[in-house]
């Protein structure tokens, strides 16, 4: 009586079949996870561009702003010297009129009109030294609004490098959220704020 050796062909050819599936599975797994993580790749690529150009915008603005901040303080000085000096010249008008007065001397109509179209421009270079103040105080408000968004987006941006070089995608959501942070200070920076035509603390008015 022989014996049976090895494997049936029938059985023989399953088991190679079984084989060449599980290979085709793993091979489709790896096509998709292949494909899944391109596209991830592409939507980092697509995000850190998005977020560059918006840093971009934002150092402009932020640049734009200081700059203008700058040269309403400027102007604004330049009011107050004028109007310092409108004030002094008032002053000695009216003390030639006090003189003039203790001699019982006739006081020129001049004079007096002189006196009144001092105060007239006293009071709107006052105003435009005030507004000119209230204007560069809003526009480094702003500056610094857009200044913060600069660093964010570059947060987000780095984060957004790392995670491609880590393939970890809850870094990638940080950076996200960081660009949103920088998105939204964008915004707020857009928006016109309140300034108060108040004269800046530092500023004593004279009469």
């Amino acid at each position: 009586m022989s014996e049976e050796i090895g494997i049936e062909p029938q059985e023989l050819q399953s088991q190679v079949m079984e084989a060449v599936e599980d290979v085709k599975e793993e091979l489709a797994k790896e096509k998709v996870l292949e494909q899944q993580t391109r596209q991830w790749f592409n939507l980092i690529g697509l995000s850190t561009g998005i977020l560059s150009a918006l840093a971009a915008i934002a150092s402009m603005q932020a640049g734009g702003l200081s700059n203008e901040g700058m040269l309403a303080q400027i102007n604004a000085t330049d009011k107050w010297a004028l109007y310092q000096a409108q004030s002094t010249k008032r002053h000695l008008n009216e003390s030639t009129v006090t003189v003039l007065e203790s001699l019982q001397k006739p006081i020129p109509v001049s004079l007096t009109a002189g006196i009144t179209k001092l105060r007239q421009e006293q009071k709107a270079t006052q105003s435009e030294a005030q507004k000119l103040e209230a204007e560069s105080r809003e526009n480094l408000r702003r500056h610094e609004l857009f200044a913060k968004s600069v660093a964010a987006l570059q947060v987000g941006i780095s984060m957004g490098a790392v995670a491609a070089l880590l393939r970890k995608r809850v870094v990638w959501y940080l950076g996200l959220g960081m660009g949103a942070i920088g998105i939204s200070l964008m915004v707020v920076g857009t928006l016109p704020g309140n300034p108060s035509y108040l004269p800046s603390p530092s500023v004593r008015v004279e009469s």
